[in-house]
């Protein structure tokens, strides 16, 4: 709390390492400027970014991913997050840097073995998959149905179960395979 007695300031606290309450008599008190975040919800709905109730970016995980988007490959640093000293923002454009480095210094990339998978011959290019997709990966190429980049597939299998056509498979959890697991869970469940 900060009060003027006399022409003179009196900065009262709390200092939580002596328990106890502190009185100050400054000279100068300087207070930081607020920040607020930018106009940026075009840029979080065509980049897919996820943003907290103020409206700074979110990163996946504070302490395990605390730089990286919940859209892979897009790093964020700096007043893209909160208000931060400049310390700590080069220490986060430091980091975002490393984590985009570790992608791109590698000869290859290793992606996950549950991606979706168009049968061309099954699709009919109707958009329900390219409009499902919350990542942004199917589209319809120039032969005229949809393609699935599996590098960006995350594997979530919407579009496979939009697809009307069934012309989307996700690789490991076709229906086939889905039901024999069930019918093995029954039967055993049955003896």
């Amino acid at each position: 709390m900060v009060e003027d007695k006399g022409g003179r300031l009196s900065m009262r606290f709390k200092d939580l390492l002596l328990d106890r309450e502190v009185v100050l008599s400054p000279d100068i008190l300087a207070l930081s400027t607020g920040a607020v975040p930018g106009d940026n919800e075009g840029l979080a709905r065509t980049m897919k970014l996820e943003r907290d109730d103020l409206g700074w970016f979110q990163e996946v995980h504070l302490k395990q991913r605390p730089v990286d988007f919940f859209t892979e490959g897009v790093y964020m640093c700096g007043l893209a997050h909160a208000p931060k000293l400049i310390t700590e923002t080069i220490a986060q454009a430091q980091a975002a840097a490393g984590r985009a480095l570790t992608v791109l210094a590698a000869e290859r990339q290793r992606i996950g073995g549950v991606v979706a998978v168009v049968e061309k011959d099954l699709c009919a290019a109707c958009l329900i998959c390219v409009r499902a997709c919350p990542y942004d990966v199917p589209y319809i190429c120039e032969d005229g149905y949809s393609m699935i980049d599996p590098a960006r597939c995350q594997g979530c299998g919407i579009c496979s179960a939009e697809c009307p056509a069934k012309a989307i498979t996700l690789q490991s959890y076709t229906d086939a395979q889905l039901l024999a697991k069930c019918d093995a869970l029954l039967a055993e469940a049955a003896s």
